[in-house]
């Protein structure tokens, strides 16, 4: 399976919570073959020099500490808009961002941070709490009754190739009809999906009132490594990603990574979306 970029991009901004996103982006690195890119934005024209060297330091330092070389990159504009576009320069596979909750994410690039992650072509990573080394890595999958929840897949399997991890595939139990035959199609087609690739996954059913709840106890008591969720690719309910509950999976009180992908709306990676 190939990886989909070159470089994992970490969002810079000098903080701590910047440099465990960087921790999060070399153990990840350490297991391929991408770079690692430190992106800083600034706003104003005038102050690139100044934190050129500032941020020159930074990645001497981290050398110094981890004997692993990383790149860099400035560039002026907003936080949001500017971040996307450096990971797109640089043919990113996955941008790291830290972050402090639902407060820390809303001041991480503005207002706007969530619509950021939702419009990325290129999948975003929350961290909030230092990396944890389990004896077994552990994926947590949320399927749901949306057709483009599958999305997540590619990136299942991915890592679960890399790191040899076990694979949990969670959905709600919904009493509406409609909704549980599409989670159940999506479902088995999870499941085939993992077999093509020979992939070992475990499936439980969650309570379907509070599911973001349930899936957050679920991957705290598994001790799970990351959590991969999708935005909606509909723009007519795009506020969804703004709401309590998408805001509570992200910045989980557990503080367990989250992987978001984005929808891709030029085409559908699987075949079996249509």
């Amino acid at each position: 399976m190939k990886e989909r970029g070159k470089a994992i991009v970490v969002g810079w901004d000098f903080s701590e919570y910047s440099k465990l996103a960087l921790d999060h982006a070399l153990f990840y690195a350490y297991q391929t073959t991408m770079k690692v890119c430190l992106v800083h934005i600034v706003r104003w024209q005038s102050d690139l020099a100044k934190m050129e060297i500032e941020l020159q330091k930074e990645v001497d330092q981290i050398y110094q500490k981890t004997g692993k070389r990383v790149d860099m990159m400035l560039r002026v504009g907003s936080v949001s808009s500017g971040l996307k576009a450096a990971a797109r320069e640089i043919s990113a596979a996955v941008v790291f961002i830290g972050t402090q909750g639902v407060k820390g994410i809303q001041n991480y690039v503005g207002s706007h941070v969530l619509k950021t992650i939702a419009n990325s072509v290129i999948p975003f990573v929350v961290v909030q709490a230092p990396l944890e080394k389990h004896h077994k890595f552990t994926l947590v999958c949320p399927i749901d009754s949306r057709k483009e929840c599958k999305e997540v897949l590619y990136w299942v399997t991915y890592l679960a190739r890399i790191f040899g991890a076990n694979i949990s595939l969670v959905y709600p139990e919904y009493a509406t009809p409609t909704k549980k035959i599409k989670t159940r199609a999506n479902i088995n087609f999870s499941k085939n999906y993992l077999r093509d690739y020979r992939m070992i996954y475990e499936e439980v059913k969650l309570d379907s009132k509070g599911f973001n709840k349930a899936i957050i106890k679920y991957a705290k008591d598994k001790h799970a490594d990351l959590i991969l969720t999708i935005t909606n690719r509909r723009q007519k309910v795009q506020n969804f990603f703004f709401t309590d509950k998408i805001q509570y999976l992200l910045a989980n009180k557990e503080k367990i990574p989250v992987l978001c992908v984005s929808p891709r709306k030029d085409v559908w990676l699987y075949g079996g979306y249509k």
